[in-house]
């Protein structure tokens, strides 16, 4: 993989990634009217969340043509600390005026993760704008890093890293005993523009592995996103090697 984008502190880096979404809504706007964006959960999402609903960037969004996603879900309630749902509603839907039909979160009172999977690619056939090829397209896709090399909530070892075709998947996380819920690369591949975020020198040792020549390819979940025009990705100088 290429080397991130480095800024000088995680306030830096979340200022850019405002910039970023906001950049990519009024493109989308302009193209189709609304902005499509799949959430990623974790700290520095919740930073960059905290800053979109505070000025000047809460102003310049018409949250009416903003359409909220979820690229990954624990399998917990809505109101449960764990939920990422939970910590975007605090940090973001609270504070802003974005209609709740345009917030889709994953149906967690399902029966089983497998069921809200199902449902929820439903829902991402039904509400996402179509490309060129007629197949579901996300305006934005934000994804974190994990120091194992996972991203959203596919994780190494899991039969959902290598979906080819469905655009969702539950997943079970062995060495956390919990099931998740999330999209997976062909919808993630698929969108027009793609948000890594890094932060914080717990980072450090799998963006060094990344981003060594010698690391073969596709020994790590997040080397499954194609490297194309759309995907760029933002760090912290603390996260940096």
């Amino acid at each position: 993989m290429r080397s991130p984008n480095i800024y000088p502190s995680a306030d830096e880096l979340c200022s850019a990634a405002a910039d970023f979404w906001l950049a990519a809504y009024s493109a989308a706007v302009i193209e189709h009217g609304s902005f499509h964006v799949a959430l990623s959960g974790g700290t520095t999402p919740k930073r960059l969340y905290e800053k979109l609903a505070t000025a000047p960037y809460q102003s310049k969004i018409n949250w009416q043509n903003v359409h909220i996603y979820f690229g990954d879900e624990r399998f917990v309630p809505l109101d449960h600390p764990d939920s990422n749902y939970n910590m975007a509603n605090t940090a973001l839907f609270a504070l802003i005026d974005c209609p709740p039909s345009n917030i889709h979160p994953v149906s967690v009172e399902s029966e089983s993760a497998d069921f809200a999977a199902n449902q929820y690619e439903a829902v991402l056939l039904k509400e996402l704008p179509k490309n060129s090829n007629n197949t579901p397209q996300f305006d934005l896709v934000l994804l974190g890093l994990g120091p194992d090399g996972h991203t959203a909530s596919l994780f190494p070892g899991t039969d959902a890293v290598n979906e080819k075709i469905k655009l969702c998947r539950a997943v079970f996380v062995t060495k956390l005993d919990s099931w998740r819920v999330s999209i997976t690369f062909p919808v993630i591949n698929d969108a027009k523009n793609i948000l890594l975020l890094s932060e914080g020198s717990g980072k450090v040792d799998i963006i060094k592995t990344l981003t060594d020549k010698n690391t073969p390819e596709l020994s790590y979940p997040i080397q499954y996103v194609r490297q194309t025009s759309g995907f760029f990705w933002y760090a912290d100088k603390a996260a940096t090697p």
